[in-house]
């Protein structure tokens, strides 16, 4: 659906549910209080009514006080906490030159204990789907992303809607725990993990241990590059200091009006050296970027406003993912 049937579609469910249940609500009040003189029969039947009545009033109001959400909603507060030991995150706004929202957790790879965990259970190269929030608590891992790009197994052709265990094939390289999923050359930008931790960009280590691949790179040595695909959307990067010992994911939310219009990838790549990155590449955006921790139960907790099917909030099974997990 076009952004502007979309931003239409929510702005005439809230301007035309809520009054319409507000009408119901009135309504049922007025035939509550009559049914109280009629006679036992009749009152019955009345009440019925009146309670079918006010539970199609309920419906509106809550319908259409979403889509007023959606439409009006103001940007959030500015924030910045510690996550977890050795992750910290940042969120910020910003309304120049449009409104967007950005998030930003910075990971400090020595920290004690920690390890990056990538999705595995790959069958011929093809991994079944799962959201950000479904990876997170299947692996206990304290931060989760989703990475790469991905198309159906086996057909090539997108399905209308992507559904948990649908399986999903890698765009590029890819290899977890020494196994690779998938080992052809990639004209993207892939990061290898070694046993030790280690991160290597772009050129293999000797022994790779995990793998994973986005598409441009959008920082070389602390310049932006000329990288561009010519959209607005939402977008998410990983990008790392010189020595390769601080990992930063930045995601800025995107297709929601007035909330977060995504930016361009020159805008991304300029953001990126504001913020400090040497290195950085583009993971799979759009309705894909999502960005989780740990709460203090362990449970999922979505720090972003995902997109998928352009319904703000709502995850997309993916089929890669890159988790932070931390010892004890």
């Amino acid at each position: 659906m076009p952004e502007a049937l979309k931003d239409m579609a929510f702005t005439l469910l809230g301007w035309g549910l809520t009054p319409l249940g507000l009408l119901l609500a009135w309504a049922v009040r007025r035939l509550w209080r009559r049914a109280a003189g009629w006679r036992p029969r009749r009152r019955a039947a009345g009440r019925i009514l009146a309670l079918g009545l006010a539970g199609l009033a309920a419906a509106s109001l809550l319908v259409g006080s979403y889509g007023l959400w959606i439409r009006y909603r103001p940007q959030p507060s500015d924030m910045e906490r510690e996550l977890h030991p050795g992750i910290h995150y940042r969120r910020f706004s910003r309304t120049e030159p449009r409104p967007f929202v950005v998030h930003v957790a910075t990971v400090e790879l020595a920290t004690p204990g920690l390890s990056l965990v990538p999705t595995g259970g790959a069958v011929g190269g093809c991994i079944p789907a799962r959201t950000t929030s479904a990876f997170l608590d299947e692996h206990r891992v304290r931060l989760a992303i989703n990475t790469q790009f991905f198309y159906p197994c086996p057909d090539m052709e997108h399905p209308e809607e992507l559904t948990p265990g649908q399986l999903l094939r890698p765009v590029g390289r890819a290899a977890v725990a020494g196994e690779v999923i998938i080992g052809r050359r990639w004209n993207g930008n892939t990061v290898f993990i070694a046993e030790d931790g280690v991160v290597t960009l772009f050129e293999p280590p000797t022994r790779p241990y995990h793998a994973f691949s986005g598409r441009y790179r959008l920082v070389a040595e602390g310049q932006a590059t000329a990288a561009d695909d010519g959209m607005l959307a939402p977008r998410i990067a990983l990008g790392f200091d010189a020595g390769r010992r601080r990992m930063m994911v930045v995601l800025v939310d995107g297709r929601q009006r007035g909330y977060s219009e995504g930016v361009t990838l020159p805008e991304l790549s300029a953001l990126l050296v504001e913020l400090g990155v040497h290195d950085a590449i583009e993971l799979d955006g759009g309705g894909s970027a999502t960005l989780v921790t740990a709460d203090e139960d362990g449970e999922p907790r979505v720090l972003n406003s995902p997109i998928h099917s352009r319904i703000p909030g709502r995850e997309r099974p993916v089929a890669n993912h890159l988790g932070v997990r931390i010892a004890g």
